[in-house]
């Protein structure tokens, strides 16, 4: 025989009761985590915004240092970005652009 000791364990029968407990801290426990989730969305929307943001004013004020504000309305920038990008020179240059600052260099 063996000198070592036989642990049998015996499967008990949860109680509905117990189930229940489980249930109840299993959806508080989704609770929360959904009200995280919810939070972190938020706050990755918030992100987007002022990313966002910044990248319109940045571009903008870039915009401005070559079309002055007080000189040309709205309407006549719209209508010169409009006339400008349907150039073919305009889209070459953008090509152009694109391959110069592929690998990051900005």
């Amino acid at each position: 025989m063996c000198d070592c000791v036989e642990v049998v364990f015996v499967a008990r029968k949860k109680t509905i009761e117990e189930l229940r407990m489980e249930r109840e801290k299993a959806e508080q426990d989704l609770k929360i985590r959904q009200q995280n989730l919810k939070k972190l969305k938020q706050k990755e929307a918030e992100l987007t915004r002022r990313e966002r943001t910044h990248r319109l004013c940045t571009h903008g004020a870039m915009l401005e240092k070559h079309l002055d504000p007080e000189e040309f309305t709205s309407e006549q920038i719209d209508y010169f970005l409009n006339v400008l990008f349907k150039k073919q020179e305009t889209q070459d240059l953008l090509d152009y652009a694109r391959r110069k600052f592929a690998g990051g260099n900005k």
